[in-house]
């Protein structure tokens, strides 16, 4: 993985990032891992998805998929104690997080407008979505359990998120200096079914425990009053 790596950073971004991806997911499918193979899969990511921006490379279908499997195993509940580990060394989880935040603009900034993608893993489900800054065209829903596709804990969750589409209204003055790279919003949601187990408990100690719901938005709107709901189902009482 790191002679891969090194060759992707150095003149075959594309070619060498895909195969990365291929093989850290063949790495992870074997499930014979320990917490330090957790962090130093992180750290991966996050140089694959450095590497892609700044090659302005959009990786594949199947790339993107396999990204997202990835994150997907690593989050599976049966680590919940390498986690535990790795979390003494250093906020892995937290540090996924981030990598998939950006990874999910990088492949956003690619999608024509109004065009949506939905995967949903059996640990991760997420939307993301294009919208002009100027009209973003309907309130954002997630999850949308009609959607094809789903598993059955995504179409039983009672998690829900709701941000009507006036939050994206932005001023005009703010819209007249607006620059090309700024024309469109990226808008990623995604529903985490084991993160709330997997990252470190609080301090004090919630009273209840449920699932991870984030949101991200890039350019970042600035709403006039709070209009976001979201509602999530605990896990434990």
């Amino acid at each position: 993985l790191r002679e891969h790596l090194a060759k992707g950073q150095r003149t075959l971004a594309g070619e060498g990032m895909s195969q990365i991806v291929r093989s850290l997911l063949e790495l992870l499918q074997r499930r014979s891992y320990y917490s330090g193979d957790l962090l130093f899969s992180t750290e991966i990511l996050r140089n694959v998805t450095d590497t892609f921006k700044r090659a302005t490379y959009i990786p594949a279908p199947d790339d993107v998929q396999k990204f997202f499997q990835i994150v997907s195993h690593m989050l599976d509940l049966e680590n919940l104690e390498k986690w535990e580990d790795a979390h003494q060394v250093a906020p892995g989880a937290a540090l996924l997080m981030r990598i998939l935040e950006d990874f999910i603009h990088l492949i956003g900034e690619a999608q024509k407008p109004f065009q949506s993608f939905l995967v949903v893993t059996n640990n991760l489900m997420i939307t993301i979505q294009r919208e002009p800054v100027s009209a973003v065209s309907s309130d954002i829903n997630f999850p949308m359990k009609g959607r094809r596709g789903m598993k059955d804990w995504a179409r039983t969750a009672d998690d829900k998120l709701y941000i009507p589409k006036e939050v994206f209204t932005i001023p005009t003055e703010e819209a007249e200096t607006d620059s090309e790279s700024t024309m469109y919003y990226v808008i990623g949601a995604i529903l985490y079914r084991t993160l709330g187990v997997i990252l470190p408990a609080p301090a004090p100690p919630a009273v209840i425990n449920s699932k991870i719901l984030t949101v991200t938005v890039r350019p970042e709107p600035q709403p006039s009053e709070p209009m976001v709901v979201v509602e999530l189902s605990p896990l434990l009482n």
